[in-house]
Order: C-alpha cells, then sequence, then structure tokens
C-alpha cells in the first residue's frame, strides 16, 4: 500500500512540475512578444531623464557663469581687460614665432650681377635680405587675413601734392584693343610751394615728357592678378613705393579691366601680347641709359615671367629693360588644383568680367564661340570656366615673332601654355621671386618648381615665413594703412642693388644689350631629354646663402 502511495505522490509532483515549466514558456513567450515595446520605453525614459540632467547641468553652469560676471563697471572693465590682455599676448608670441629673415636660394657665380646684388642687399643685418620679418599682430600673422587686407584695403591716398596720377589709353597693335595704364610720378619738390598756374604748367610738363619722352627717370611697370585691376590696394601701395624713390611707376589693365573691351577677346593667364605692345611703347619713350623693371603680382606675375623667358630666349627684348620681380607666381598654373572656396569665387569674378564687356563678346557671331561662353557663363568653377572658354582664348606663339592665334584644344592645354616655370630658364635680366610660406594660392606649386627658377644664374628665390598671397604687412604698421609692405620695400632694394651693379660693372643702369643676349642663349637652350638630367645637376651646385629660418614650431 504505501508503495502505490509513494507512486501515486511522484506522480503527482511530476505533473505539476510540467505544469510549472509549461507557465513558464508561456511567460516567456509573452515578454519575447513585448520586449520591443519595453525596450523602445526603456530607451524614451533614458532620454527623458538624460535631457532633463542636461538642462540641470546647463542651468547650473548658467547660473554660475551669470554669479561670476561682474557687476560694476569697473569689475567689466578690469574682466575686459583681462581677456584682451590674453589674447594680446598669444597674438605677441605668435608673432614672435614667425619672425624671422627670409630664406634667399640663387646660384652662387662669382663675379655674376645676382652675386653683386645678394652682396648689397645683405651688406649688414639691417638690409632687407639681412633682417628678420616681424608680422602686423592680427593681419599679417595669418596668411588669409594678410591676404584678404592686400586685396580690398584702398592703399595710399592719391590726393597728395607729392605725386600726379593720370590714365592713358594705349591701343594694341595686334587686334586693336585697348588697355589702360595708371601712370604715378613724382613731382620736384619746388612744385609743393609754387602757385596753382605754376604748378598745373610743370605737371603738364611732367606729363608730356612720360607721353611724349624722353623719361628721365627709371619706369617700373606693374601687372596686377585675376580679377583685379589697377585701382587694388597692393597695387597702389607698389606705385606710391617706387615714387617715393624718384622713379615713375605704370600700373597695367588689363583687356577687359578698368576700361570695357573693345575686341570680343579678353585677357587670360597665357597671353604676352599686350604686355609686349606696351613695353615696345614705354619703350620708345626712354631716354637713353634708363631702365624699365617689371613686377608682376599673381596671375599678372606669371604673365611677366613668361614674357621675360620668351624674350630671353629669343634674344627680342629691349635693351632698356633692366629686370623683373614676380610676387605670389604659381609658376605652375593649373585650376584644378584651386580648392573650395577660391575655386568658386574665382569663377565668380571671371563670369563677371565677362557680364561688364558682353557688348564686346557678343561680337561673336559663329555658334561655337557663343556655346563656349554660354557654358563659361553656366560654370561653378574655375576649372569649369576654362575648360569652357579656352578653345576661344586669345594666344600667342612662344617663339619669335610670337604670332597671335585662337584658341586651346581644352583646359589642361591652355594651362600647360599658360604656365611661366618652362619660361623661367631662359630670362636674360636680373630676376627676383618672391613668395610666402602661408601664401594658400601659390606656396605649394611654387616650391615644387624651385629647381627650374635655380637653374638660370639670372634668378634669385626669397621665400619668407608668413605674408599670404601678395600681403607681407609688416611690424609696426605704418600710420596710414595700406602703405609699403615688407615685398615692396624688397622689390624696391632689388631693383636698386641691380642698377647700382649694372653701373659698377658696365657704367650704366642697365647693363643688358640684345647682343649679349643672343650670345648668352644661343648656348643655354637644352633640349626636352635632357632637362632632368641638368636641373638634378643645377640643384647639386646651387646654393642657399641664408637658410637662418627654424623648423615651424
Amino acid at each position: 500500500m504505501e508503495n502505490s502511495l509513494n507512486e501515486t505522490d511522484s506522480a503527482l509532483e511530476e505533473t505539476k512540475t510540467s505544469h510549472r515549466d509549461i507557465d513558464e514558456e508561456d511567460s516567456k513567450a509573452q515578454i519575447d512578444d513585448s520586449g520591443n515595446q519595453g525596450s523602445t520605453k526603456r530607451m524614451d525614459g533614458s532620454l527623458r531623464r538624460m535631457s532633463r540632467n542636461l538642462s540641470k547641468t546647463l542651468t547650473r553652469q548658467s547660473s554660475s557663469i551669470a554669479e561670476a560676471l561682474p557687476e560694476t563697471t569697473t569689475g567689466w572693465t578690469v574682466f575686459t581687460s583681462v581677456i584682451l590682455s590674453a589674447i594680446l599676448g598669444y597674438e605677441v608670441q605668435l608673432q614672435h614665432r614667425l619672425t624671422h629673415p627670409p630664406v634667399t636660394f640663387c646660384q652662387n657665380a662669382t663675379g655674376s650681377v645676382i652675386e653683386q646684388v645678394y652682396k648689397k642687399l645683405t651688406e649688414s643685418p639691417d638690409h632687407i635680405l639681412s633682417r628678420s620679418i616681424a608680422p602686423s599682430l592680427f593681419v599679417g600673422t595669418r596668411g588669409t587675413i594678410s591676404s584678404t587686407a592686400a586685396y580690398f584695403m584702398g592703399g595710399p591716398s592719391s590726393a597728395s601734392q607729392k605725386y600726379m596720377r593720370f590714365r592713358e589709353i594705349i591701343t594694341m597693335s595686334q587686334d586693336g584693343a585697348n588697355i589702360a595704364v595708371d601712370w604715378e610720378i613724382p613731382l620736384q619738390p619746388k612744385q609743393e610751394t609754387s602757385n596753382s598756374k605754376e604748378q598745373q604748367v610743370d605737371q603738364s610738363k611732367c606729363k608730356s615728357e612720360i607721353l611724349e619722352g624722353p623719361i628721365q627717370k627709371p619706369v617700373v611697370i606693374i601687372l596686377h592678378g585675376i580679377n583685379n585691376d589697377a585701382s587694388f590696394g597692393y597695387m597702389k601701395s607698389l606705385q606710391r613705393t617706387f615714387c617715393d624713390r624718384g622713379w615713375n611707376a605704370a600700373s597695367m589693365n588689363f583687356r577687359g579691366t578698368a576700361i570695357r573691351l573693345t575686341t570680343p577677346r579678353g585677357y587670360n593667364g597665357a597671353y604676352t601680347g599686350d604686355l609686349r605692345s606696351l613695353v615696345y611703347h614705354i619703350a620708345g619713350r626712354m631716354a637713353p641709359n634708363v631702365p624699365i623693371f617689371l613686377v608682376g603680382n599673381s596671375l599678372g606675375a606669371n604673365i611677366m615671367t613668361k614674357y621675360l623667358g620668351e624674350e630671353g630666349l629669343a634674344g627680342t627684348l629691349p635693351s632698356c629693360v633692366a629686370g623683373g620681380a614676380s610676387l605670389g607666381n604659381p609658376l605652375l598654373l593649373d585650376s584644378s588644383n584651386v580648392k573650395f572656396p577660391f575655386s568658386v569665387l574665382m569663377a565668380l569674378g571671371v563670369k563677371k568680367i565677362y557680364l561688364d564687356n558682353w557688348k564686346s563678346i557678343r561680337a561673336l557671331k559663329d555658334d561655337y564661340s557663343r556655346q563656349s561662353f554660354h557654358k563659361g557663363l553656366m560654370a561653378s568653377t574655375i576649372e569649369a570656366v576654362d575648360n569652357a572658354v579656352a578653345p576661344i582664348f586669345i594666344r600667342n606663339d612662344e617663339f619669335y615673332p610670337y604670332g597671335v592665334k585662337i584658341g586651346y584644344r581644352n583646359g589642361e592645354h591652355y594651362w600647360f601654355d599658360a604656365s611661366s616655370y618652362r619660361h623661367v630658364r631662359h630670362i636674360s635680366v636680373p630676376f627676383l621671386n618672391l613668395t610666402a610660406q602661408d601664401d594658400f594660392l601659390v606656396s605649394r606649386p611654387s616650391r615644387n618648381k624651385l629647381g627650374y627658377c635655380i637653374g638660370n644664374p639670372n634668378v634669385m628665390v626669397v621665400e619668407t615665413r608668413c605674408g599670404g598671397h601678395l600681403g607681407w604687412q609688416e611690424s609696426p604698421p605704418d600710420t596710414a594703412f595700406g602703405s609699403s609692405s615688407w615685398a615692396d620695400v624688397a622689390t624696391a632694394d632689388f631693383f636698386d642693388a641691380v642698377m647700382k651693379t649694372n653701373t659698377e660693372l658696365s657704367g650704366t643702369a642697365i647693363g643688358h644689350n640684345e647682343t649679349e643676349t643672343v650670345t648668352l642663349y644661343e648656348s643655354s637652350v637644352v633640349g626636352p631629354g635632357n632637362m632632368e638630367k641638368d636641373l638634378k645637376q643645377i640643384q647639386k651646385d646651387s646654393i642657399a646663402f641664408q637658410r637662418t629660418i627654424k623648423p615651424r614650431l
């Protein structure tokens, strides 16, 4: 009997156990069915709690800040002074880190003009290539701000009675295009105290000397950058610097800038015909042994470098041209390397010039030209604009007699023809190439083509720690914003040293004639196959005269 009862109890226990298992499985199934809803509710709850905690934290911090702020005028004065002192202290430290002399690269050819020029520019610690460049606070210490200031500030005033400004319109012989040349010339000291009638007569004489000749003082021709003209601050600053030396300054406005186009072809970065015509015009007015110098900025530097190389190779450079200076020159022109937002801004500037001169551009009646301009106007970047309108650009042969042609195959064909690094090795006069390490537009391509520059014994390359694109504002700043920057003074000192050296070596300020140029470059032209080999040898033989710059911090 007991065994039967035990068996019955065991069976009941097994039945209860099986029922509990079934109940647990049912409960698990119900939990699984409602799992997603539970997880969502828990997540929502966590987010709400996090939001409340964050709000409380911010409220407490805001209250703490509000309680910490001063309540009196004196307190606010002290508080503001502390903040400004901290900012100024950081800026002074940054200025100190950036203050260094420039680095100079050139060939160490004993007795050459460049060697003599370099010695004159480094004779003492105070000379332009020996002394440290201290960038101006808040502007010169930052490349982008420095560049913006150079472009958009007005430059020195034109109201001074020490100088006279006027505009000359010159017609290009190639296609009848007109360009405007803005002259600034120094007046004699006696004219400042003379009466108005005498002053007008004297100014008329000075103007007549420039327009008819013979011009008795050195002339510096200045070229501007892309989408600019001679009215920009950096152009006026250069003009004033040269006038303060007693020289005449002529700022060239590219065709389609400053005045309306008279032909349907605007300027570009490869065409040197307009500069060639201008130099011929002015050279015909120069008195014997009075030099002409050329200065290019940005795209204008590329055009000027290409022009000097073309003329140097053929031996056709006018004998009165004594030297050149290139500021912010990319050397390698390739719009596909221009990054946002500068690619868009450059494109907008080019399209604005097209629209300003649309009346003349409409003279192109053929469908292909019209379609090219339409594509250019619709393009969003400078690369796309170049690709669209390059087939209808005006251009010239790079060899004498520099025949005028129309069109490139595409943008790459145009960029290759425009790149001045291919021509810098043929420059036959003393030449300064000046760049800044923080130039966001041209520093890298210019440094990559350094070998082509120092491959020419007439070329001096100067690189500064700071300066931006055409900025180079130096501390302490001048009393009037927009007056001479470090680069302006360096360029003028370079030209002055060239004239002194030429006078010492040849008895004239020019020191250059066509016969010498032809003889020199008949022996220096190198075929493409040997160019790379020669450049490697040149880089081994070349020397950096001064390399005092420290690694960046």
